[in-house]
């Protein structure tokens, strides 16, 4: 089996699954972890998925099977029988080396019990809901802050007579007469009519000539003339 495949398709399950058994060591178990401060409480690191690994609980849930089953395009039994080929050897590199390298995961490592821990790879992408969830940074005051009061203005009040003054006052007002445009035409045009009248009384015999070009013909102004 390719040590490589395996820890890919760990990584993807750790994410999908709360518990992923690898046969015969143990399991990887997944818990959400809440924000914490760091030593200083100058960093708050953001919620994660905590990965630890449990080597008495051996028991195979078949998670990893299926899916490598699923991968290599094979029988779940012969996926079986690779995986615990894997454990087996795995087994025995750990007790040699006190520890096993998982690529892009983590490393599985054997602990003074003589039982298994894991120590994820800090580089290692398994929480969806956290993904683009940065650490933020505290700044601590170098003085206590103080809140600033706002002082308001006091607000004048009426009594009641005062109100009904007031009310009084603004409703009472003069009213106003507007007058019709059309009124407005009709006086206009019966002032012109007026001064015209008073022109033609006053300038009577000035405007004689001009009456009796627009009023008769040349033949009636000449017996006129005569007339006169």
């Amino acid at each position: 089996m390719n040590i490589n495949i395996l820890s890919e398709l760990l990584r993807e399950l750790v994410m999908e699954h709360d518990r992923v058994s690898l046969p015969g060591m143990g399991s990887f178990i997944a818990e959400h972890a809440p924000s914490v401060f760091s030593d200083k409480a100058t960093v708050l690191h953001p919620p994660f998925r905590r990965i630890l690994f449990r080597s008495k609980e051996i028991w195979n849930d078949g998670i990893l099977a299926a899916r490598y089953a699923e991968v290599m395009n094979i029988g779940e039994e012969a996926a079986l029988e690779e995986i615990e080929k894997f454990t087996g050897k795995a087994r025995f590199e750990i007790e040699a080396n006190r520890s096993l390298e998982l690529p892009g995961l983590g490393t599985i490592r054997l602990n003074e019990r003589n039982g298994y821990s894991f120590v994820i790879d800090k580089d290692s992408f398994i929480s969806k809901s956290a993904y683009g969830l940065e650490p933020v940074n505290i700044k601590i005051l170098a003085k206590q802050g103080s809140i600033e009061q706002i002082r308001a203005k006091a607000v004048r009040t009426f009594t009641d007579e005062e109100k009904i003054q007031k009310i009084g006052t603004n409703s009472v007002k003069p009213a106003s007469f507007v007058i019709p445009p059309y009124i407005k035409t009709l006086l206009i045009f019966l002032g012109v009519i007026a001064v015209i009248l008073v022109l033609a009384v006053v300038f009577s015999e000035q405007l004689r000539p001009v009456w009796e070009i627009l009023l008769y013909n040349r033949e009636e102004r000449e017996l006129l003339k005569m007339a006169r």
